[in-house]
């Protein structure tokens, strides 16, 4: 059998022999039968050499004429810089290892940049045609790889000395093939300012990267397929987030992967000081949008978009109102441009001119919120890859404490960690390590900006059950009903003490007042819970008067928009002051009665509390739950805290274990917040004959 590769910690040692004369210019990468089976190598497979001085080069296997094995022969045709110019008879052995295979899909679009043979290193030097077509017959039928420089052979003819792989579409990293049909674009910059601008992973973006790719990858990948099939594609996107969500950094991404030249322009900036200059400034831009597209797909990005095209009809003068009719007719214009999508941010969206919003305009919108856990988590391992943290820095805890932080408040967030870990690096100035106490340091200075934004979803850390104490009846019914909504509804409204906003109209003495007009649009809403504002036309009798003529399917289709898609559920301390009106079936009709918690459910709470106590062997919680009668969980909780702080108080730091004792004394102090009054006001109230109907009791 044939040696396998990875059975070698550096892999068997192939001789580099000389190239051949016929092999020069072919790219080719000669090897034995044994190494090619090892490699798993077919004819012509794509293969990434890393070199032992350094860079790397692709080839195309091809076998050795002699079928000789331990040899190995290399055309450094396309080659990383500096790699290129490496004589390989100077290289001596190559390990196997260093060869690996990658796969080689076919480009449709290759930028390079040229350099001449006179070495000025621009194309001017030439008449750019001539540099094209040039560049067209050296790469013909040649695999490439981003950032390789592809040498032309000595002595051949043309302007051309050498091609610096700037990118593609598909991307070409690690390879990719030229095809005939591939279509070559002559880079605008040279490599060292291309290679300025990194990669960046997107991290907590990728779901809105995949959906802006998918609008962008069909007007920019298949324009002419498209326009054979005669469809209309979104030429226009609109991102909305909250600020420091990473707008920017995505659309400066996607352009990139989808080989698009990218012309961003911030909003504000085109604003003029004379009248019509800002008008002036716009056609401007979109007129430089569509001669970059002459040369293939570009992508216009209007950052702060708000800022252009506020709503008209306000407090904005004539001006404005200029300055947004000049851009949608601009929008109107391009919309026949398949090689131009316009993309536009902003994080007020509803200041926006609903003019700009309607289809053939901005009539995709991508939003994107506040990161979630686990989006944080991924922003934080992104940031920090490049940063000298300790590894018992827990990035998952970090983020479960960043409720409400933005991308660009975690950046800040471990700029100002890294800052605190050099200040206060004592024994290692050279090489400082960031721990969790600078992280902790750090989130008393930065604060989440997305709490100050109405763009987004905030998410709050979960609580499971068996965090909860007790309540083993009521927890059970609670099961049941979210169970039955998530398998009927996706969406939970929670509106905690109901009774602040909504109380009894009988109780009112003055007539329609705040509360009464509150609760009547509440009820209104509970009516028609599940239909969708925009969709609504008339009253609801209206509407159903309506549906009494549509067919029987459409009929149910009807009534499913009226009551899917949501559930209510709301908390009380205070049932007693609620309209009666809100209580009966069709609304808040399905009501549970959470009750003190009784001996067990004490004892359960009291575990729950003192799992993180260390709690000494003396210490009975059966007795702490049987004097602790009309305690609430709370009070529980609370309990457990004195303990814990009458035991530091007496040791100090030496204090190891909360004792007996502890809990006694705070039970001297801390008090129920409950009393046997109201606890039999409940009962009473939850025993009437309107609550009793409901079988919850």
């Amino acid at each position: 059998m044939a040696p396998d590769s990875g059975s070698f910690p550096e892999g068997p040692l192939l001789r580099l022999l000389p190239l051949e004369a016929k092999d020069r210019g072919t790219q080719r990468c000669r090897l034995g039968p044994a190494a090619l089976r090892a490699l798993g190598a077919r004819l012509g497979s794509a293969v990434k050499i890393s070199l032992p001085v350094g860079g790397s080069c692709l080839c195309t296997v091809w076998p050795r004429r002699d079928r000789a094995d331990g040899f190995v022969q290399l055309d450094l045709q396309c080659a990383s810089p500096g790699a290129a110019g490496g004589a390989s008879g100077t290289l001596g052995t190559l390990s196997l290892s260093r060869l690996r295979l990658v796969p080689c899909p076919l480009l449709r679009r290759l930028t390079v940049w040229p350099v001449l043979r006179d070495r000025t290193g621009t194309p001017d030097a030439a008449s750019p045609a001539d540099v094209l077509e040039a560049a067209q017959e050296l790469l013909r039928n040649r695999p490439v790889s981003r950032g390789h420089v592809v040498s032309v052979p000595p002595g051949a003819p043309g302007p051309l000395a050498a091609l610096h792989v700037v990118g593609g579409t598909p991307s070409p990293d690690p390879a990719g093939l030229v095809t005939p049909r591939t279509r070559v674009v002559l880079s605008r910059a040279p490599p060292s300012e291309s290679e300025q601008r990194p990669e960046v992973p997107l991290g907590g973006l990728s779901e809105a990267a995949d959906s802006l790719r998918e609008l962008l990858s069909l007007p920019l990948r298949y324009p002419r397929t498209l326009a054979a099939l005669g469809l209309d594609v979104p030429r226009g996107v609109l991102l909305a987030g909250p600020p420091g969500v990473g707008k920017t950094q995505l659309v400066r991404a996607v352009a990139r992967e989808t080989g698009a030249e990218l012309l961003a322009v911030s909003a504000p900036t085109l604003q003029g000081a004379r009248p019509g200059q800002t008008e002036e400034n716009v056609r401007r831009v979109f007129q430089r949008a569509q001669e970059l597209a002459s040369c293939g797909p570009c992508l216009l990005f209007l950052d702060e978009v708000d800022a252009l095209c506020p709503r008209r009809g306000g407090p904005y003068g004539a001006p404005e109102n200029r300055v947004v009719a000049q851009v949608l007719t601009l929008l109107d214009g391009i919309s026949g441009d398949r090689e131009v999508v316009v993309v536009g941010a902003t994080s007020r969206p509803d200041a926006l001119d609903p003019a700009l919003r309607r289809p053939g305009r901005f009539d995709r919108e991508v939003v994107i919120g506040t990161p979630t856990l686990k989006q944080r988590k991924e922003i934080l391992q992104v940031i920090t890859s490049k940063m000298p943290t300790c590894s018992h820095v827990d990035l998952g805890l970090l983020a479960e404490m960043t409720v409400g932080y933005v991308g660009a408040d975690l950046t800040a967030l471990c700029r100002e960690a890294a800052m605190h870990a050099m200040l206060h690096c004592n024994k290692n100035q050279d090489n400082p390590l960031i721990d969790e106490t600078d992280f902790l340091e750090a989130l008393k200075k930065i604060q989440p900006s997305s709490f100050r934004s109405a763009i987004g979803l905030m998410d709050i850390k979960p609580v499971y059950w068996e965090e909860i104490g007790g309540l083993e009846d009521v927890k059970l019914k609670l099961k049941q009903v979210f169970r039955q909504a998530r398998a009927n509804t996706p969406a939970i409204v929670f509106l905690d003490e109901i009774d602040s906003i909504l109380g009894s109209r009988s109780a009112s003495k003055k007539g329609c007042d705040v509360q009464e007009r509150v609760l009547s649009v509440l009820l209104n809403e509970l009516d028609g819970v599940g239909l969708k504002t925009i969709e609504r036309r008339g009253n609801k009798l209206g509407q159903r008067s309506k549906c009494k003529d549509l067919k029987k399917n459409e009929e149910l289709e009807f009534q499913e928009v009226f009551n899917q898609n949501v559930m209510i559920v709301a908390a009380t301390n205070r049932p007693d002051v609620l309209d009666d009106a809100l209580l009966r079936p069709g609304r808040l009709d399905k009501i549970i009665y959470i009750p003190p918690p009784d001996e067990k459910g004490r004892l359960s709470i009291l575990k729950v509390c003192t799992k993180s106590i260390p709690v000494g062997p003396d210490v009975s919680l059966e007795k702490l739950a049987a004097e602790t009668c009309f305690f609430s969980g709370a009070d529980l909780r609370n309990l457990c805290k004195e303990a814990a702080l009458l035991a530091l108080q007496e040791n100090g730091l030496e204090a190891t274990t909360v004792k007996q004792e502890h809990f006694l004394k705070s039970l001297r102090t801390v008090k129920p917040s409950l009393s046997c009054k109201d606890f039999t006001s409940y009962e009473s109230l939850f025993q009437k004959q309107e609550f009793s109907n409901l079988g919850d009791i």
